[in-house]
């Protein structure tokens, strides 16, 4: 697997962040996890394609992480010689058929009048098996309904959070993952209720046992200060700062 990071910020619009988004390169497949605002343009800077993404998978329904969905469909359909054609499979936390649904027809109904059949999957706490690989999701502490995903393909562990604050749902999903991209929104001095921080962060990936910890989705707080020490007073395996553009194997 590998993971390309196209944006690492949250809603308040940064220069150097973009809000949240994911590539995740799963044996021949390519999925996207979340997608603000110019997440799309984003994966088109390192050659990727978004009538080349054959899942989408959703966290929770906040706008930093889902409102490129519009450009995606709209550009999906009616752009000449960028029209798809293969399927499409998007999954989504409890409730996101209705969203999708209110969220298509504020532009048109016709964005769901495609032509290729697109599929929308909800999950809560659930076990997905596929021919090679296995999807598992979990409930976190934010928004209603918000989740995590954990990705097993290839005797490889990826488990992507999406917003949380500290709750058992992520520790049990990132049990021994070999890469943990956990959200590091605020500073320890800012703790703001439904996000983590550094030292929570830390205290995550050790009682997970994990072995690779990237922390994200920054507020511009968090450019301003070490937050790598205080998640080294618990976590003592490899921390990285994610960055856009950034490239990770799995």
């Amino acid at each position: 697997m590998e993971l390309i990071i196209l944006g690492s910020g949250v809603a308040v619009i940064q220069a150097r962040r973009g809000p949240s988004g994911y590539i995740l390169r799963n044996q021949d497949e390519l999925y996207l996890l979340d997608g603000g605002s110019g997440a799309l343009r984003q994966a088109a800077e390192v050659g990727i394609s978004y009538r080349e993404i054959d899942k989408i998978f959703y966290t929770h329904l906040h706008p930093d992480h889902t409102i490129d969905l519009v450009p995606f469909l709209f550009a999906t359909k009616h752009t000449p010689g960028f029209i798809r054609t293969a399927p499409l499979e998007i999954y989504g936390p409890l409730g996101f058929t209705e969203f999708y649904q209110r969220f298509t027809e504020l532009f048109s109904r016709r964005m769901l009048e495609a032509e290729y059949q697109i599929t929308v999957i909800e999950l809560g706490a659930r076990h997905v098996p596929f021919p090679n690989w296995q999807l598992r999701s979990e409930r976190m502490l934010h928004s209603h309904n918000a989740i995590g995903y954990r990705f097993e393909s290839g005797g490889k562990i990826f488990v992507y959070s999406g917003d949380t604050d500290y709750c058992d749902g992520i520790i049990q999903l990132a049990n021994h993952a070999d890469v943990l991209l956990l959200e590091c929104s605020f500073p320890d001095r800012l703790k703001v209720k439904g996000h983590l921080t550094p030292s929570e962060s830390g205290k995550i990936a050790a009682a997970a046992g994990v072995k690779k910890l990237i922390l994200t989705h920054f507020y511009p707080p968090c450019d301003e200060e070490d937050m790598i020490s205080p998640c080294r007073k618990f976590f003592d395996g490899e921390i990285v700062l994610a960055e856009d553009l950034m490239k990770i194997k799995i």
